[in-house]
């Protein structure tokens, strides 16, 4: 692999101005389809607040079409999960809640997982401390 930043599409080169024919005609793109998920008939009405509640930030995270049943499964158990809080009583499973998670994960909605654990480090923060500090010194 050559080392250095990676060369422009010929796309963001014909909107700069610089598309140079010699050089990129050559160069084939390919465009992946952004079409929005698209919400099918069996959601309940919750499920469907849900769903315009989210659908800007799976948008944002790169959700398409092909993913429009699990946005679908997200949204109808996160329905669920609120409808069980509001009503005061039983809390939901916590399997519903495993599930949840891991469907925001799945469509990158959710925090990243180095929250669960810290990523190593010492008590300075969570940064690791210098391992060169003891170069040219003898322990005493």
């Amino acid at each position: 692999m050559k080392r250095g930043p990676k060369p422009d599409t010929p796309s963001a080169k014909a909107a700069r101005g610089t598309l140079q024919p010699v050089r990129d005609g050559l160069k084939t793109e390919l465009v992946v389809p952004g079409d929005p998920p698209i919400a099918p008939d069996y959601m309940t009405a919750e499920a469907i607040d849900v769903w315009h509640e989210v659908i800007g930030r799976v948008m944002a995270a790169g959700v398409s079409e092909v993913d429009s049943a699990i946005l679908a499964r997200y949204c109808s158990l996160e329905a669920l999960v609120r409808k069980a809080f509001n009503a005061g009583g039983e809390p939901p499973p916590a399997a519903y809640l495993t599930v949840l998670r891991q469907h925001e994960e799945l469509l990158r909605i959710a925090g990243p997982k180095s929250r669960v654990g810290s990523a190593g480090g010492d008590a300075n923060g969570g940064k690791p401390g210098n391992p060169f500090a003891r170069n040219g010194h003898r322990a005493r």
